[in-house]
């Protein structure tokens, strides 16, 4: 049976850094689209938003899910180095749970009725704060560590 081959501290962190690029660049793009949509759920003003504003929200949501799914998959194929493994382990288990958080959020759109499933955007909102928070927490502390 081969050995599992380990990557470098400076291989990983590049690896890591992509995703991260990723990551920020899609939350970034997509910010516009739910503080948009936050202000109509917030001044009861759904109904206002045109069918086409709508479902371009929904559409830009589903896009970002898609993004952090890919960073899913980069980070399950990904080595870590041999003293992260762990650590790894963990950022891989808190950015699906980040993902599966916005998925709930994208989903709690209905471009059909023009919806929102608010105890679902809300729950979702809450987890994805949590488990965001968790994940960059994990991941500076790996860089924290890797630089010692």
């Amino acid at each position: 049976m081969p050995k599992k081959k380990f990557i470098t501290m400076q291989q990983y962190s590049v690896l890591l850094g992509g995703d991260i690029e990723a990551i920020e660049e899609a939350g970034n793009h997509v910010a516009p689209y739910f503080e948009k949509l936050d202000e109509a759920i917030k001044a009861n003003r759904i109904s206002e938003l045109s069918d086409q504003e709508f479902l371009e929200i929904a559409t830009e949501f589903e896009n970002t899910v898609e993004v952090y799914q890919d960073v899913v998959e980069k980070l399950n194929r990904m080595s870590a180095p041999v003293r992260f493994i762990g650590a790894h382990k963990n950022i891989q288990q808190l950015f699906t749970a980040y993902t599966s958080a916005t998925k709930m959020m994208a989903d709690s759109l209905d471009t059909k009725t023009k919806q929102v499933e608010l105890t679902a955007f809300k729950q979702s909102e809450k987890d994805q704060d949590v488990y965001l928070d968790k994940f960059f927490a994990q991941v500076r502390r790996i860089f924290t560590m890797g630089t010692k």
